[in-house]
């Protein structure tokens, strides 16, 4: 018997109908497949769906976008003053090195900037800890959390943007926590890692510097510029608010962890190399002696000149470095860290 029109449309139609079926769910399957990876990945990344941020954090950065957060953002902490409490720098002025009128002891972070060298003293540092600047063409963040002794350059530069950068009022693992004034992103300090609002994988660039008191800054650069006090802000630049803090075991703000291996407050000399991040003591590198270890491939020198540090590979890369206490490089870096002990 033949079949009618009417039947082959028929059948066609249940065709089709079972095609769009079996799209729809191949469609949700890929769908679901995607939704596990991207979820699988936030995971490893630190990031919770479940994270309960701190109630204080969301009301003093309504801007941010609380929809990318880290884990470990559960542990943020007030550190007193609210936001902007501690002011950043962002128009700093300089004057000449040989007007500055305290202890030559001093510490600094020191840069290149062209034909000048410029030079941040912790005396102004410790008040403001962070100074917005441009150096040899760049825009740097110039960071100090006394806290933790980590003191670390960025560039501002993200993506683009060019980030103007705060301090939050609030600390993670005893550690500065700052923010970007576009988007109010908040970023560890320690690590140059997005906690929350930008995707999570942001992490900023770091800038080499050098890191001496006054007195040998003045004998190898008599010529450079010094961080002005006329900073805007009233502070006594001749006290120092942490005093004898960085001398003893003891906490403002305790960590989760604490390591017995080293003194906690024992300054570290801290690179990163792939996906590495390698931690020295700082006094176990000896003047004019080289140093070499291997890691992950390659052939790491680390040279002192006086108060000069030059971290190189085999083909002469330089690395950037920064310096943290023990406790701070430990805590923050536990899975990844890497001690390279000269001494030992």
């Amino acid at each position: 018997m033949k079949k009618s029109k009417y039947g082959y449309i028929a059948i066609i139609s249940i065709l089709v109908v079972l095609a769009l079926i079996g799209a729809y769910f191949i469609s949700s399957s890929e769908k679901i497949n995607e939704d596990k990876i991207e979820k699988q990945a936030k995971e490893q990344r630190g990031y919770s769906e479940t994270v309960q941020v701190p109630s204080s954090l969301k009301q003093t950065f309504p801007k941010t976008d609380w929809n990318n957060i880290q884990q470990s953002i559960e542990g943020v902490l007030s550190g007193g003053p609210g936001k902007d409490g501690i002011p950043s720098i962002d128009n700093p002025k300089f004057m000449s090195i040989d007007t500055f009128k305290h202890s030559d002891t001093i510490q600094a972070i020191v840069m290149t900037d062209k034909d000048n060298v410029k030079v941040y003293p912790y005396n102004i540092l410790t008040w403001h800890e962070i100074v917005n600047d441009v150096v040899d063409d760049v825009p740097v963040a110039i960071t100090f959390c006394p806290l933790c002794g980590s003191a670390i350059v960025y560039n501002r530069q993200v993506n683009g943007d060019t980030l103007i950068f705060g301090v939050s009022g609030f600390l993670l693992e005893s550690n500065m926590i700052m923010f970007d004034r576009e988007q109010e992103s908040l970023w560890q300090q320690s690590t140059g890692r997005v906690l929350a609002g930008r995707e999570l994988d942001t992490e900023l660039e770091l800038v080499s510097f050098q890191l001496m008191n006054i007195g040998e800054a003045k004998k190898l650069y008599p010529s450079a510029l010094v961080l002005s006090e006329d900073t805007g802000h009233r502070r006594d630049y001749g006290r120092n608010p942490y005093s004898g803090y960085e001398d003893n075991d003891e906490f403002i703000f305790s960590p989760s962890t604490i390591n017995s291996t080293y003194p906690s407050k024992t300054i570290f000399v801290v690179f990163r190399i792939k996906d590495n991040v390698v931690g020295v003591p700082y006094l176990t590198i000896a003047d004019g002696t080289q140093y070499k270890k291997e890691i992950d491939g390659d052939t790491i020198t680390i040279l002192r000149d006086g108060d000069l540090i030059s971290i190189t590979n085999q083909i002469k890369q330089e690395f950037p470095f920064y310096f943290e206490m023990w406790f701070s490089f430990y805590t923050q870096n536990q899975e990844n860290a890497i001690i390279f002990d000269p001494s030992s």
